[in-house]
């Protein structure tokens, strides 16, 4: 997967840490959440994110590719999709020019290969607007994205977070209590922030 440029960072000029007002959210709202917060007073969520795609459409290609298969899958198949187009991303028309069949061959469902030409043909022909996008605010760029097959709130919330570093955003159902998976649901990012140590 291609290093993407320099994302913008948890501390700004002069030492302001953007992320404190949601660290401090967080730790209000939850007790476990606290737990983790205390462990890592000054947590940089971006860097959760270093070397992921920081681009909208490396962003939003990881998403969809990624969607119910672990990070290393994902960057794996992306990988595989970069080493097609000579080691780079394809821009969304060299996309919409490999089939399905080519697609699948690098280990994506058939489902993932026609929401990402679709994804692809709404960028081409205008109907999704990267640069619009950005001057969204976070509804207004949800509703956007999820016009794209196979893109619902929890993809485009993933894209909003990746490309567009915005810190009242998280993907809805990845730390969503449920019952079925009850205290496993921290395990996740508790994962994720012990390698931040």
């Amino acid at each position: 997967m291609t290093k993407p440029p320099g994302a913008r960072r948890g501390r700004a000029r002069g030492g302001v840490d953007r992320w404190a007002p949601g660290r401090t959210l967080l730790r209000a709202a939850d007790q476990r959440m606290a737990q983790l917060v205390d462990a890592q007073p000054a947590l940089d969520p971006d860097r959760l994110f270093d070397g992921l795609p920081s681009d909208l459409w490396g962003a939003l290609l990881l998403q969809v590719i990624g969607q119910q298969l672990s990070l290393a899958a994902a960057a794996a198949i992306l990988t595989r999709l970069e080493a097609l187009h000579g080691g780079r991303m394809p821009t969304p028309a060299q996309l919409l020019a490999t089939d399905a069949e080519t697609l699948r061959g690098i280990g994506m469902s058939y489902a993932k290969a026609r929401y990402l030409h679709d994804l692809a043909a709404r960028l081409e022909d205008g109907r999704l607007d990267l640069d619009r996008l950005r001057s969204l605010d976070d509804e207004a760029a949800r509703d956007a994205l999820t016009e794209v097959k196979g893109v619902g709130r929890f993809t485009a919330d993933g894209v909003l977070v990746l490309a567009l570093r915005r810190p009242d955003v998280w993907p809805a159902a990845d730390l969503a209590p449920d019952s079925n998976r009850g205290p496993l649901q921290y395990e996740w990012l508790e994962r994720r922030l012990v390698g931040l140590r």
